[in-house]
């Protein structure tokens, strides 16, 4: 009996570990798509990433720039209008030849370089419809909610994204307790419930880390992937460098 219970002892030893160990696994993949706290996924060791763009495009998101810069509009100022005049301040802006010319110019220079990429941060399996749209929208979304304010970059997003298919469910401003926006727009699979674009305003992982929010996106088919984020490096003060988890263009 006893040589019996030793064996059942040593055996009980072997399994119980194993037990544990898929346990914690289970665990962590259940954790939140999500965490605005940067303090929770921040830590000494975080690699640092500078995503080095092609020159064309730099050069391309330079022009952009100046000519967004030429309207003087602010949040306040489109806030204040009328639908009427809302309208055709945003049509004079983004609807502009000059304006579509750059976007469709920046999109297929962005769409060229990323099939370039082999860890690119999309891929087909997301939804066909989204690629390279979703990503191309959030780039010109942060951009358009930094310069001009949430009305105007709701517009550019729904302009861009209206027609997502019957299997994603849009919502749209998303707030915090306080009223301010933390997601200009999210993007949910319907069978799997899974979060695959988002534009936020929030913290981002920097170093060194900063409690300011910047605008910037999420895109991925997984929970874990949906925790790198996305942005501009104009956005960001130079002081501060991306960690592995966040990428600025």
């Amino acid at each position: 009996m006893v040589p019996l219970f030793l064996s059942l002892l040593l055996l009980l030893s072997a399994v119980l570990p194993g037990f544990a160990s898929a346990s914690s696994s289970e665990n962590v993949s259940s954790e939140p798509e999500y965490i605005q706290d940067e303090s929770t996924y921040l830590n000494e060791d975080s690699e640092l990433v500078d995503e080095e763009l092609p020159t064309e495009i730099i050069e391309l998101e330079e022009e952009i720039n100046h000519y967004l810069d030429e309207f003087e509009y602010t949040e306040q100022d489109f806030e204040n209008m009328s639908e009427e005049e809302f309208e055709k301040a945003y049509e004079d802006i983004y609807l502009s030849s000059e304006f579509l010319s750059l976007e469709e110019e920046y999109n297929k220079e962005f769409a060229e370089y990323e099939a370039e990429q082999e860890a690119g941060m999309m891929k087909p399996m997301i939804a066909p419809i989204l690629i390279p749209i979703a990503a191309a929208a959030g780039r010109f979304a942060i951009q358009t909610a930094a310069k001009h304010g949430t009305k105007v970059a709701s517009k550019y997003l729904k302009n861009k994204l209206k027609k997502v298919g019957k299997n994603y469910t849009l919502i749209w401003n998303a707030k915090n307790k306080n009223g301010k926006i933390t997601s200009l727009l999210k993007i949910q699979y319907k069978p799997t419930k899974q979060i695959i674009f988002r534009v936020d305003n929030g913290t981002i992982p920097l170093k060194p880390g900063s409690s300011s929010w910047y605008w910037h996106y999420h895109i991925g088919n997984t929970a874990t992937k949906m925790k790198h984020h996305y942005s501009l490096r104009a956005l960001v003060p130079s002081k501060h460098k991306p960690t592995s988890q966040t990428t600025l263009y």
